[in-house]
C-alpha cells in the first residue's frame, strides 16, 4: 500500500512535469547559424562563456528576436549575459525566458539591434558568466599537493536553430590538462592552454533526446577559487564634508579542493620561503581610485595589522592578509573601508539636481564570484525624487531612513539586492540622480547651531543656581 507522503510525491511529480509541458518554449525557426565559435574560459573560478555567431533570417518576413540557450547543469547558474553586433559595436538587449522545460538549458531571447531582412544576416558576440561550472577533482587534497579542477559541457553549442558550421575552444588556467575527452579522429587539438573541439557541420537543432554528447576537462588550478557567500557594500555621501565613504563588509568562502589532514604552521612557513602555487587564500589585493585615504580592515576580533595601503593621486592599492591561510571549505567574513572625495563621483545637474556615478563592485583583483551582493546608497539628509539606473538586473529594491548622529529625520538611503554576481561587473557604475534643496542643505548646520545654543542657555541657567548648603 502506497504511503500517504509517496501519494504526495507522486502528484507533485504529474503537477511539476505538467507545468513543464505546459510551459514549453516553442522557439520559431527562422533563423540559421552560419558559423558558429564557442569560446569557454576557465581561467577564472568561474567559466565565463563568449559566442561569436553569423545568423542568417531564414524567413520571409523581417526579424528582430534571436533565442539562444546556455547549458547549466547541477548548481550552475548563469550570472550576466551581455551580446553586441561584433562589427559596429551596438549592444543589443538579453532577457532571460522564464522557462525550466529544456532543463539544464537556460534560454535567453536577444533582440536584434536592428531589424533583420529576410535573407539578411548580422554578426553577434555574446559573452556570459556562469558560476558553479568548475568541480575540484580529487575533492580533497594535501597542504602542499596540486589542485585539479574539472569542467562538464556539452560537445555542440546548444541552438534551436541549424548551425551550419561549429567550433568550440576551451581554455585553461594553464597548459597541465592531464585530462580531457578525446571523440577520436582528430576531433580534438591541444595548443599550449587550448582545446580546440571541431570544426562541426550541419548541427541539428538542440533537442534533450537523445542526450546530447557531453566533453569533460581536468586542469590544474594554482589560485584559490574565491566565493563571497554574501557582501554588503555601503556608501554614504556627504555634501558638507565633501566625502564619499565607502564600506564593505564580506563573508569569503575557499570553493577549492578541501584540505586532507589538520593545517601545519611548520609547514606553511616552510613553503613561504619558496612562495609556490597554492589552492589558499593568503592575500586579497583592492586596487582602489586615486586619491583613496584612510583604509582600514576589521574582522570579528577586531584591527588587522596584516595589511599595507598605498595611495597616490593616480592610484591606490589596499592590501590585505587574513589572520589565517584560508584553504578549500574554510570561511573567514571581514570588513574594509576607505574614503574618497566626492566632487571624483558627483556632478551638478539643472536647479537642486544632482547626479552620482558609483562602481557597482569594486572588491579584490583575484577572480571572485559572490552570492548575494548588496549595494546600500546612504544620500544627504533631505533628498528627494531619487532615480537610479543599474548596468544589470536588479533582485530586489528598498527605500529606508538612515539616522546617524545630528540628523533629524533621517538619510534617505537605497539598498539594491542583485544575487549571483562575478566579477566581470567591477567596471559598471550605479547612476543616481536625487534632488538636494538649499534649505535642507543647511538643516544640519541649523540643528548644530541651535543644539550648541541650547546647551549655552542651559549652562547659563545651571550657573545661576546657588547650589551650597545653607547654615
Amino acid at each position: 500500500m502506497r504511503s500517504p507522503r509517496s501519494r504526495v510525491s507522486f502528484c507533485a511529480t504529474l503537477l511539476l512535469a505538467a507545468s513543464h509541458l505546459g510551459s514549453s518554449l516553442t522557439v520559431p525557426q527562422v533563423f540559421k547559424n552560419t558559423n558558429l565559435l564557442r569560446t569557454i574560459d576557465a581561467s577564472k573560478g568561474y567559466v565565463k562563456e563568449t559566442i561569436a555567431v553569423i545568423i542568417e533570417n531564414t524567413s520571409d518576413k523581417p526579424q528582430t528576436e534571436y533565442y539562444l540557450p546556455f547549458s547549466v547543469p547541477g548548481s550552475s547558474a548563469v550570472s550576466y549575459v551581455e551580446c553586441k553586433d561584433k562589427k559596429e559595436g551596438t549592444p543589443c538587449n538579453a532577457e532571460a525566458v522564464d522557462d525550466s522545460s529544456d532543463f539544464p538549458l537556460k534560454y535567453y531571447k536577444i533582440t536584434l539591434p536592428a531589424t533583420l531582412q529576410p535573407k539578411g544576416q548580422v554578426t553577434l558576440s555574446i559573452s556570459a558568466g556562469i558560476t558553479g561550472a568548475l568541480e575540484p577533482i580529487p575533492a580533497i587534497i594535501g597542504q602542499g599537493d596540486k589542485q585539479f579542477l574539472s569542467y562538464t559541457g556539452d560537445r555542440y553549442a546548444p541552438s534551436p536553430y541549424l548551425t551550419e558550421k561549429q567550433k568550440t575552444k576551451f581554455r585553461a588556467a594553464n597548459g597541465e590538462i592531464p585530462d580531457y575527452t578525446d571523440f577520436g579522429a582528430k576531433d580534438v587539438e591541444k595548443t599550449g592552454f587550448t582545446l580546440t573541439y571541431g570544426p562541426y557541420d550541419n548541427v541539428k537543432p538542440w533537442k534533450s533526446e537523445p542526450k546530447p554528447e557531453s566533453l569533460t576537462v581536468r586542469f590544474e588550478f594554482t589560485m584559490p577559487v574565491i566565493y563571497m557567500e554574501k557582501l554588503e557594500r555601503d556608501i554614504e555621501i556627504s555634501h558638507w564634508g565633501n566625502n564619499l565613504a565607502t564600506e564593505e563588509r564580506y563573508w569569503m568562502t575557499n570553493n577549492g579542493a578541501k584540505l586532507k589532514d589538520q593545517f601545519s604552521r611548520v609547514a606553511w612557513a616552510t613553503s613561504s620561503y619558496y612562495n609556490p602555487p597554492t589552492a589558499a587564500i593568503k592575500s586579497l589585493l583592492f586596487p582602489l581610485r586615486g586619491g583613496s585615504k584612510d583604509a582600514y580592515f576589521t574582522d570579528e576580533v577586531g584591527n588587522v595589522s596584516t595589511s599595507r595601503f598605498r595611495s597616490d593621486t593616480r592610484e591606490a592599492v589596499l592590501d590585505i592578509k587574513p589572520r589565517f591561510p584560508v584553504f578549500g571549505g574554510w570561511n573567514y567574513s571581514f570588513v574594509v573601508g576607505w574614503n574618497n572625495d566626492l566632487p571624483g563621483y558627483l556632478r551638478r545637474g539643472k536647479g537642486d539636481e544632482y547626479i552620482l556615478k558609483v562602481p557597482l563592485l569594486q572588491g579584490p583583483s583575484q577572480s571572485t564570484s559572490y552570492g548575494e551582493v548588496e549595494v546600500t546608497i546612504i544620500l544627504p539628509e533631505g533628498a528627494t525624487d531619487i532615480k537610479y539606473l543599474a548596468p544589470i538586473t536588479i533582485g530586489k529594491e528598498e527605500r529606508f531612513l538612515h539616522k546617524t548622529f545630528m540628523d533629524t529625520l533621517g538619510r534617505t538611503s537605497v539598498r539594491l539586492t542583485i544575487n549571483n554576481v562575478v566579477d566581470d561587473l567591477k567596471n559598471k557604475d550605479i547612476i543616481v540622480t536625487y534632488n538636494y534643496s538649499a534649505s535642507a542643505a543647511f538643516r544640519k548646520p541649523l540643528v548644530v547651531l541651535v543644539s550648541v545654543f541650547s546647551l549655552y542657555v542651559i549652562s547659563a541657567l545651571l550657573a545661576r543656581i546657588d547650589l551650597s548648603i545653607g547654615k
